[in-house]
């Protein structure tokens, strides 16, 4: 995992352990990623938000 940086907030730290681990677990894309991070640290993340990303997994969303 990344070293944390002194600027990055609790929720920020947390959110990013997260989705790195989704992505190393090939979830979700890493570009995908980077979106949900956001809104996870915001806490603006709904059960909605992860499905479809986590349906099409890494693969197709790369095709579509």
């Amino acid at each position: 995992m990344n070293e944390s940086t002194n600027s990055e907030s609790p929720a920020q730290i947390l959110a990013r352990q997260i989705v790195e681990r989704l992505v190393e677990e090939r979830l979700i894309s890493a570009k995908t990623a980077g979106k949900l991070q956001q809104q996870l640290a915001a806490g603006k993340l709904r059960p909605e938000d992860w499905r479809l990303p986590i349906e099409l997994g890494p693969e197709q969303e790369a095709q579509s």
